[in-house]
């Protein structure tokens, strides 16, 4: 099964065809690139207004992990960068919120906007009265929708476009899927065998799949895995919607800078156990870090009981830990260290992005004489709401002499752009070297 996202060099409207959003280049300021988006309301909906929402652009003299700008489109400039904060940061510039136009000849919303380099998610928010879009309803875009293994799985449309350098210094073309279509991996949703998993159906679970293009074609050949884990309120789809990993999967791998490897994107939900049964009213650097443990506990029993070994049964891979890798983002980083404190020896290498709150200092978790046989990468945005908690591991990591590297994406915060840079410097710089990690990596 093959996917590709929403990227064309340049496209036009066919007489008779229906409208769609489509990344258009125009080779004029501010960016090179403008895309045309077009919302279309079903049968039964007639909104009086629409609002195209998503992260607006900020720069480095005005950014912080609170504030942003919101700097618009029109207004880009070749040194900003689109920054998307938490909601609770009271910025009430993070998101746009753009009024799209009525066509009356084609009963669509329509509204043409410019765009740098890049991956950008987006929705279509009709008759939203609010300033906070949030509190309105967000659809995705029909003419381009989700990559997803069920309809309402994924929560935003995705846009890629690409770089223009007589207008832009930053190039993000690593993102976008590979030019030649045969060289592309494909990837896929699949179920597994999961007692206890209440979705898609009783002791049955989703996980994602990426295989390398060359996969099947080499008898006998045995792959790599590598477990890349979602973030809070994600799922399975997560790094193929948003993240588009399979691009930068398929680009490393067809120019030689990684070998193939296959890429496993589990679901840590409806696994039949939550994260409220665990919480406690205890927090330690602002996180229920106890309760955090015991839903990591369970399901890093899930997956090392069931989901590696299906995977081993299924795919040719290499089975060895050398040859298997974890890595997560947000509390999929902080999932990521799970793993790594607690099934050290399963994996040899480890990439921990944007994570919740590392064991504390004192805890002689740290003494772990396996933890130096391992490679350990970490990073966060610049601007990331978990910087501190990265910063921190760290830290930690250097006081009892455990090597590691890491990368901080400085034009980011804790978004989707932090977690593909970070992924990619992984994969090009890191992942299958020598372990432990050092200056030597």
């Amino acid at each position: 099964m093959r996917f590709s996202s929403l990227f064309v060099n340049a496209a036009f409207l066919e007489v008779g065809l229906a409208a769609s959003t489509t990344v258009r280049k125009v080779d004029t300021s501010p960016t090179g690139y403008v895309v045309d988006f077009v919302f279309t309301p079903n049968a039964t909906t007639h909104p009086k207004s629409v609002l195209l929402g998503f992260p607006l652009y900020s720069d480095s003299l005005h950014a912080s992990p609170s504030i942003t700008d919101g700097y618009s489109p029109w207004d880009w400039k070749p040194e900003y960068f689109s920054l998307a904060l938490f909601t609770n940061t009271g910025s009430p510039a993070t998101l746009a919120g753009l009024d799209m136009t009525y066509n009356p000849s084609s009963g669509d919303w329509e509204l043409s906007v410019p765009f740098p380099s890049g991956t950008f998610n987006y929705n279509f928010y009709p008759d939203c009265n609010s300033t906070d879009y949030l509190n309105c309803a967000a659809l995705t875009d029909s003419s381009n929708p989700p990559l997803e293994p069920y309809p309402g799985d994924q929560l935003v449309s995705t846009i890629q476009v690409p770089f223009d350098g007589k207008y832009q210094v930053r190039d993000y073309d690593w993102q976008l899927p590979l030019p030649n279509e045969s060289r592309r991996g494909n990837f896929s949703f699949q179920q597994y065998p999961s007692p206890g998993s209440t979705y898609p159906s009783k002791d049955i679970h989703d996980v994602g799949i990426y295989l390398p293009n060359e996969y099947g074609t080499i008898p006998g050949k045995k792959y790599p895995v590598l477990y890349l884990s979602h973030g809070g309120g994600g799922t399975d789809a997560d790094w193929f919607n948003q993240g588009r990993a399979q691009n930068i999967l398929d680009r490393l791998i067809d120019c030689g800078e990684v070998d193939p490897m296959i890429v496993v994107t589990p679901n840590f939900y409806n696994l039949g156990f939550t994260m409220q049964q665990d919480a406690t009213n205890g927090t330690i650097e602002g996180f229920d870090v106890v309760g955090l443990n015991g839903f990591f506990n369970a399901i890093r029993e899930n997956y090392l009981t069931n989901l590696i070994p299906w995977v081993e049964s299924t795919y040719a891979v290499n089975s060895t830990p050398s040859s298997r890798a974890f890595a997560g983002l947000s509390l999929g980083g902080g999932l990521t260290l799970s793993m790594l404190f607690n099934a050290t020896s399963t994996f040899s290498s480890y990439c921990i992005m944007s994570n919740t709150p590392s064991p504390e200092p004192d805890d002689p978790i740290w003494n772990q004489t396996s933890l130096r046989s391992v490679g350990i990468f970490a990073g966060a945005g610049f601007y990331d709401a978990a910087f501190e908690n990265s910063r921190n591991f760290q830290t930690r990591a250097s006081a009892v002499d455990l090597a590691y590297l890491s990368h901080y994406p400085m034009y980011s915060a804790h978004q989707w752009a932090t977690w593909q840079e970070i992924l990619y410097v992984y994969l090009r710089r890191v992942i299958w070297r020598d372990v432990p990690y050092g200056v030597d990596t």
